[in-house]
């Protein structure tokens, strides 16, 4: 070992205290192999004869020598043995001497560390991946859900069109509908000449006059508070008093129709003003909903029958009541007193008619 330069012994001191597996060669003027020694079985070097080209014994090392300048250093060779080193070449006079330091765990913790790298690569990528097909789920399911919601709403606000809002709230709870109210007041209220008139302006304008007097009945309902149970034909039927009971049923409703009077007048249907006939009774009846998938909110009772009877009995631009109704309103309304008319199914009945 005292053969090697100063500097060479200081790297097998280095090298050997710490556990390294050291082999070196010399390399005489010619490029042969003068000597070797260390560890050079752990390298695969044990073949390597004196005397030879080094260069060819070891193909790595040709164009290498002679090196411009030494010290030189070759990191992570391949060696033949399936070794890899780190080259250290030193000068001494003439010659070279080539160490081999052991950097195979080096490379394999490398090798390590780019797999575990390129396996951290892939997870995140698997996992971008993963997160763009749940953004892409959750907004198709907020989509969904918005679109639910949507035709949720619309349902709501059909069955709401079709039935007053606890009534709605009941039929949801499955709950039989089927009510008995003690004191309410119900309309009927018709277009004057309506089948006439439609025949000479046609269907289009015959739809355009319809939805103008419903939707008229509409707004006013929810102005007094009243409840649009159903349209026949050109007639309209609206109570006061259900599904929540009210004391001035009769009042609300009889303001109702003036209003309802009023609107349409400014109407006209094939060149004339629309004219209702309206008739307004109050008493008890029976509420419920009848039918399975085309259901209906309805009324049923005496009280109905009459006062579909005293709209018939109208004339033209009158809001005509039963003395029941009369009764209810007070002083307040003037109502003008009728002769007793005898009307189908009810016999003589006594009639009030409100002012124009």
């Amino acid at each position: 070992m005292h053969e090697l330069p100063k500097e060479v012994r200081n790297w097998f001191f280095n090298f050997f205290f710490d556990g390294h597996a050291v082999a070196y060669l010399k390399i005489d003027p010619e490029l042969c192999i003068a000597a070797k020694g260390g560890n050079v079985e752990h390298y695969g070097l044990s073949s390597l004869r004196i005397g030879k080209p080094v260069a060819e014994q070891l193909e790595f090392m040709e164009g290498l020598l002679p090196c411009p300048e030494l010290p030189f250093r070759m990191d992570m060779v391949e060696l033949p043995g399936g070794r890899v080193a780190d080259l250290h070449f030193f000068a001494d006079n003439a010659c070279v001497w080539l160490l081999f330091l052991d950097a195979t765990a080096e490379r394999d913790n490398r090798q390590r560390l780019q797999q575990k790298a390129y396996e951290m690569t892939l997870l995140q990528e698997r996992e971008r991946q993963l997160n763009e097909k749940l953004q892409s789920t959750n907004e198709a399911l907020r989509k969904s859900q918005e679109g639910l919601a949507r035709e949720y709403q619309r349902a709501e606000n059909l069955l709401l069109n079709i039935l007053p809002a606890s009534i709605a709230e009941r039929l949801k709870a499955q709950k039989k509908i089927a009510d008995n109210h003690a004191e309410v007041s119900v309309l009927f209220a018709d277009i004057v000449g309506f089948t006439e008139r439609a025949r000479s302006v046609g269907a289009v304008t015959t739809l355009a006059i319809l939805n103008y007097f419903f939707k008229a009945a509409d707004r006013l309902s929810e102005r007094y508070g009243c409840e649009k149970i159903k349209t026949i034909g050109d007639c309209v039927m609206v109570v006061a008093g259900l599904p929540t009971a009210r004391s001035d049923h009769a009042k609300a409703l009889t303001r109702y129709a003036i209003e309802l009077r009023k609107a349409v007048k400014r109407e006209r249907f094939a060149g004339e003003p629309i004219r209702l006939r309206i008739g307004i009774h109050s008493g008890p009846i029976v509420a419920g909903v009848i039918g399975k998938r085309r259901f209906a909110y309805d009324l049923w009772g005496e009280t109905v029958n009459l006062a579909s009877r005293i709209q018939t009995s109208a004339e033209p631009d009158e809001i005509r009541i039963s003395d029941a109704t009369c009764q209810l309103l007070g002083p307040k309304f003037a109502c003008d007193p009728l002769e007793e008319t005898e009307l189908r199914g009810a016999g003589r009945v006594r009639m009030w008619r409100l002012p124009s």
